[in-house]
C-alpha cells in the first residue's frame, strides 16, 4: 500500500500545481494565433507569499522550483510570447503588498527582451520562496494575509485605459492581518474597481480544510468580478462560475482557460490529442468486511477473477475518512502488498468514517470501491467509584454505568485493604449490580469494578469504601451498642403502654408490633397479617406504622401453638412471641420488630355481650 501526503503537503502541492497552470494560460505551444491583430491586454497576478506557505521548508522550496521550470517554459516560447499583445506584472503580498522588483508594468509585445526579463523575474519570486521567512522580504510585507493591500497594490498597474484589465488573485487562506478587519475587504474592493468596466477580479482558492471551504469561498465569491469584458478578436467570451477548487487540474484548467479568454492571447484551438487506447482495469472487488479496533478499521476483500481483459492487480489501496468531511483520506502504510487486506490506523474512536478500496495495476489505480461506514471504539473506560451495601455474608455492589459497547462487568473484592483481591464474580448480563457472597461477617471490604466490551478490559474502577456484612441490627450498625441499654428500657416501656392501652378494648387475638422501639400498631388478628412504613415525603426516614394485608412490606403469619413467620425481601425467619427479628424493609433499611400476641379481655366480652 502506498502512503498518503499529509494535509499540508497537499495543500501547498495543489497551489504550486495550479500556479503552473495559471501561467501556462499565458505560455503556450503549437498553438495558431488568429489572423487578425493581437487584442491588447493588461493582467496583474498577485501571489500568496503569507505564512502559511513561507514556514515550511520542504514545500516552498517545491513551490520555488515549480517558478524556476516555469522560468525556463517562458525562455523556450519566447517568440509566441513576442506575438501576444500583453502587459504583465507580478505583485507579492502577505500582511503588506509589494511589486516584485522591476517585474511590473512589462509589455512583451513585438520585444524578446522583455520577455527574457519575465523569466528572470519569474526566477527572483523562486529565489524569494526558497529564502522563505528569512528573506528581506518577509520583513518588508511581514507573513499574514491582507486582500486589501493586495488589492490597491495591483490596482496601481490596472490603468484606467486599459482595453481588457484582469486582477487574478492566487491564494490558500483567508483574509487575518492584524489591524486591518475583514470588514474593510469589500468596501476596498468596491472602492477600486466598484465603477471599472470593463474589469475582471478572478480569485483562486486552493488547498482550504473542508471545515473552512464553505465560509472562505462564499468570501471569495463576493470578491469576484466580471464586467463588460469586450470579446476577443474571435469572439470568445469567458466567465468564472468557481473560486475555490478541489485538485490543481480542475482550478488549473480553469485559470489557462480563463487567462486565454481574458487576455486574447490565443483565439485558435489546438489540434485535438489522439485519444490514447484505453488501460486495462481491474475486475471490481467485492465482498469488502470491516471490522473497528482501537483506533483503527480491519479491511478485508474477495480478490477479483483473474480474466483476459482484465489487468493483472500489483498492489492494494484503501483508504478512511471521516463522514462529516472534519479531515482528510487515511490509508494503509503497509507498503506494496498482494494480501487482499488492510489496517487503517491513526483513527478516532467514536467517529464514523466511510472506506474505500482499489487495486493497482502497474501505474494505474483502478476504481475505489466502497466498503461502508464504521466506527472505531476502544477497551472502555473505568467504572466509576462502586457503592457498596452489606448483607448477611454478602455484599451488594451497584457499579456505574459505562458507555462505549459494555458486554459486562466483573467486581473484585479485598478483606485486606486492597493488598489482595481473592474474590471475583461477573456480574449478570444485563446488569450494573451484583452481589458478592460466602463472605465473612464483621470483616471489613474493599471492591473495584472492571468493564468489558469486544476490543478489550478497562483499568480498575476506583475503590469503593469500605463495608463489613452483618446479619442483624445492632451487628450492622455497631454504633448503636451504647445505646442498647437505654433503647431496651425504652421498648419496655413503650410495651407497657401498648399494654394498657390494649388491656380494656383488644379484640381476641389481636397482634401488636413495635418497630424500633418507637413505633407500635395493632395489625389486627387473624393468621395471614402484615406491617407496611410510613415515611416523609422524598424521604427513606420512617415516621411509622401501618397494619396491611394487601400489599404489605413485612408478612407476618401466625404460627399455631404460638410464634410467627415473619417474611421480608431477605428471606422468612420464625420468631418467638415477644423476641425481637431485624427486618429489610422495601427501600433496603434494617429494622428491630417485635410482636405480641394478646387472648381477648374478659371485661370486653362481658361488654360485648350487653
Amino acid at each position: 500500500m502506498t502512503m498518503r501526503h499529509r494535509s499540508r503537503d497537499t495543500r501547498l502541492a495543489t497551489l504550486v500545481a495550479a500556479f503552473v497552470l495559471v501561467v501556462g494560460g499565458l505560455l503556450p505551444s503549437g498553438l495558431t494565433r488568429h489572423a487578425n491583430a493581437a487584442d491588447p491586454s493588461t493582467v496583474v497576478i498577485v501571489l500568496d507569499f503569507s505564512g502559511s506557505i513561507l514556514q515550511d521548508r520542504t514545500n516552498r522550496n517545491r513551490f520555488a522550483a515549480a517558478i524556476g521550470r516555469i522560468a525556463d517554459r517562458v525562455d523556450e516560447i519566447s517568440a509566441d510570447l513576442v506575438a501576444g499583445d500583453v502587459t504583465v506584472s507580478l505583485v507579492q503580498f502577505a500582511s503588506r503588498a509589494a511589486d516584485v522588483p522591476t517585474c511590473v508594468d512589462l509589455k512583451l509585445l513585438g520585444d524578446a527582451t522583455q520577455v527574457g526579463h519575465f523569466a528572470d523575474c519569474l526566477r527572483s519570486v523562486a529565489a524569494a520562496y526558497r529564502k522563505g521567512t528569512t528573506s528581506a522580504l518577509t520583513k518588508r510585507i511581514g507573513v499574514d494575509t491582507n486582500y486589501v493591500a493586495a488589492m490597491e497594490r495591483a490596482a496601481l498597474h490596472l490603468p484606467a485605459t486599459a482595453a481588457r484589465p484582469a486582477l487574478i488573485l492566487l491564494t490558500d487562506g483567508k483574509h487575518d492581518v492584524a489591524g486591518v478587519p475583514v470588514s474593510r475587504v469589500q468596501p476596498t474592493r468596491d472602492r477600486l474597481f466598484g465603477d471599472r468596466s470593463p474589469f475582471a477580479l478572478l480569485p483562486v482558492g486552493m488547498g482550504l480544510a473542508a471545515k473552512e471551504r464553505a465560509a472562505l469561498a462564499a468570501g471569495l465569491e463576493r470578491l469576484r468580478i466580471i464586467r463588460d469584458m469586450p470579446a476577443c478578436v474571435s469572439g470568445a467570451t469567458f466567465d468564472w462560475p468557481t473560486v475555490v477548487f478541489n485538485t490543481a487540474s480542475e482550478a488549473g484548467n480553469a485559470v489557462a482557460v480563463a487567462l486565454q479568454e481574458a487576455t486574447c492571447t490565443f483565439t485558435v484551438a489546438a489540434t485535438p490529442t489522439p485519444v490514447p487506447t484505453p488501460v486495462p482495469l481491474p475486475a471490481p472487488i467485492v465482498r469488502i468486511a470491516l471490522t473497528p479496533g482501537d483506533g483503527r478499521v480491519d479491511i478485508a476483500w474477495a480478490p477479483p477473477p483473474t480474466t483476459s481483459s482484465a489487468a493483472p492487480v500489483v498492489d492494494w489501496r484503501a483508504r478512511c475518512r471521516p463522514v462529516d468531511g472534519s479531515g482528510d483520506w487515511v490509508e494503509s502504510s503497509e507498503g506494496v502488498s498482494l494480501d487482499p487486506k488492510a489496517t487503517i490506523g491513526g483513527l478516532t474512536n467514536g467517529s464514523a468514517y466511510q472506506c474505500e478500496v482499489a487495486a493497482v495495476t502497474g501505474a494505474t489505480t483502478g476504481p475505489w470501491t466502497p466498503a461502508g461506514l464504521v466506527t472505531p471504539v476502544g477497551k472502555p473506560a473505568a467504572p466509576g467509584k462502586p457503592a457498596v451495601d452489606a448483607l448477611n455474608q454478602a455484599v451488594e455492589v451497584v457499579i456505574p454505568a459505562v458507555g462505549g459497547g459494555v458486554t459486562g462487568y466483573t467486581v473484585e473484592c479485598s478483606p485486606d485493604n486492597g493488598a489482595t483481591w481473592p474474590i471475583k464474580i461477573d456480574a449478570p448480563s444485563g446488569t450494573t449490580t451484583a452481589v458478592v457472597d460466602q463472605l465473612t461477617n464483621g470483616v471489613t471490604y474493599v471492591c473495584r469494578a472492571y468493564a468489558e466490551n469486544a476490543i478489550g478490559v478497562s483499568d480498575a474502577s476506583p475503590v469503593s469504601d469500605g463495608v463489613k456484612p452483618c446479619s442483624s441490627l445492632f451487628e450492622c450498625n455497631s454504633s448503636m451498642l451504647p445505646l442498647f441499654g437505654g433503647l431496651t428500657a425504652l421498648l419496655i416501656g413503650g410495651m407497657l403502654v401498648a399494654l394498657v392501652a390494649l388491656a380494656r378494648g383488644r379484640t381476641t387475638g389481636h397482634v401488636i408490633a413495635v418497630v424500633d422501639v418507637v413505633h407500635t400498631a395493632n395489625i389486627g388478628h387473624g393468621s395471614r397479617l402484615g406491617i407496611s412504613f410510613v415515611r416523609g415525603a422524598g424521604s427513606r426516614e420512617v415516621t411509622g406504622i401501618v397494619a396491611d394485608r394487601s400489599k404489605p412490606e413485612i408478612r407476618i403469619r401466625r404460627k399455631r401453638g404460638g410464634g410467627f413467620a415473619v417474611t421480608d425481601r431477605s428471606g422468612q425467619r420464625e420468631v418467638e412471641d415477644g423476641s425481637p427479628v431485624v427486618v429489610i424493609d422495601s427501600v433496603g433499611v434494617r429494622h428491630s420488630l417485635v410482636l405480641r400476641a394478646f387472648a381477648t379481655n374478659a371485661a370486653s366480652r362481658v361488654a360485648t355481650r350487653r
